[in-house]
């Protein structure tokens, strides 16, 4: 596989990068610059782009699939640097001549070099201290670059590129401190391309040659999460997802489904730190009930999409730290389905997440109907969970 890969290799590039990492409350503690962005967060990538002759490649306009490994310096002593190995997809919208419009979505990991672990005061682990690194609480995380980019071609397979994008550090709040790091960025690039452009081949499918224009599908996932640093306690989650969808090209499906989740951090709890008590929790307060809206992205056997969804059934709302004055004589709040809330605390230890969620799906389909699938559910940029599992489709 990888020695196939090698005879159609596509373009090498290297590249620099700056930007600068979202204020989000607990980024802003660290740097000492509220509600600020502080700049400048600069990098580098190293990336090898592959060309094989997979229809799948070829619904995609003709794109490559490549590896890649960058560097994040983060702009700061306390946030350290990081490394990135990632795979990433680079999807051409527009070739002329001289120009080149694409789009290139990745995913990988990061390992951080500083972490609250290595950064608290001696004598102060789990204590909430303003000289600490309160953004990641692990060495491992996840990592989403994702980039528009324009390539400019010079001569004889030289070119230039400009990019620019979001690029996401976090480890899913399987531990704690999570608020990670959202990077937006622009990059300049020096490329070489082996290939040709006038001589690549058309867009095989159409939308008329689709097979099949509906499909369903029933997945379950399984994971854990922690809520707060200095609880140090680990909650099981799962979910349960049931979809139709509508493929409108072999490259893109349109769905819309009910999602199932249980989240066990919303136990009855009362900690001595008061920021994760739930004392007026109920035995049913770790389910909540939720429909969505599910475009999803074809490659071949692989789908990835962004899901947003709205809670239908919610008790979790209920249990938001709040005056007494709103509370009911139950202890617990009486929201509505839809209602305001702050959304740079949604998802912090402390507060649900609002009745908006969003996840990240990917799923990879086997013989016999069958498919895995990872998702990321979140709250915008607030990761709630981490979750493997298996699901069936027809």
């Amino acid at each position: 596989m990888i020695l196939s890969l090698l005879f159609f290799i596509h373009s090498i590039s290297t590249s620099f990068l700056t930007g600068g990492v979202m204020p989000d409350g607990k980024v802003d503690k660290v740097v000492t610059a509220p509600n600020a962005w502080h700049a400048p967060v600069y990098g580098a990538d190293l990336r090898v782009s592959f060309a094989p002759d997979w229809q799948a490649l070829q619904q995609w306009n003709n794109a490559n699939i490549g590896v890649g490994v960058g560097y994040w310096n983060l702009g700061h002593e306390m946030l350290g640097h990081a490394i990135t190995p990632y795979v990433y997809m680079d999807v051409p919208l527009l070739r002329l001549k001289h120009f080149e419009l694409g789009l290139r979505p990745g995913i990988g990991a990061a390992f951080v070099t500083k972490t609250y672990r290595n950064t608290v005061p001696d004598g102060h682990l789990y204590v909430d201290v303003i000289d600490a690194n309160q953004c990641i609480g692990s060495v491992t995380n996840l990592y989403f670059p994702e980039a528009i980019y324009f390539n400019f071609p010079i001569a004889k397979g030289w070119g230039v590129s400009l990019a620019g994008g979001w690029y996401h550090i976090s480890n899913g709040s399987i531990r704690q401190p999570n608020s990670g790091y959202n990077i937006f960025a622009g990059e300049i690039a020096v490329k070489y391309d082996w290939s040709n452009a006038s001589q690549l081949s058309k867009v095989l499918n159409s939308p008329d040659s689709l097979a099949k224009r509906w499909s369903v599908a029933v997945a379950g996932t399984a994971g854990g999460r922690q809520v707060y640093y200095r609880d140090q306690q680990a909650f099981a989650t799962a979910s349960m997802h049931v979809a139709a969808y509508w493929h409108a090209h072999p490259i893109f499906r349109l769905g819309g489904g009910v999602d199932v989740f249980y989240d066990g951090a919303y136990v009855q709890r009362e900690t001595y730190f008061g920021k994760t008590n739930l004392a007026a929790a109920q035995s049913g307060d770790c389910w909540r009930v939720g429909v969505s809206v599910q475009p999803e992205f074809v490659v071949g056997d692989f789908t990835a999409g962004l899901h947003i969804g709205a809670y239908m059934y919610d008790p979790i709302k209920e249990l938001e730290p709040k005056s007494e004055a709103e509370k009911t004589a139950t202890g617990r709040l009486d929201k509505p389905i839809f209602y305001s809330y702050d959304l740079l605390k949604a998802g912090s230890a402390g507060y649900p997440d609002g009745w908006l969620y969003t996840a990240l799906v990917l799923r990879y389909h086997l013989p016999w109907h069958i498919f895995v699938q990872g998702m990321m559910k979140s709250h915008l940029t607030k990761v709630e969970f981490v979750s493997l599992g298996i699901g069936f489709y027809y």
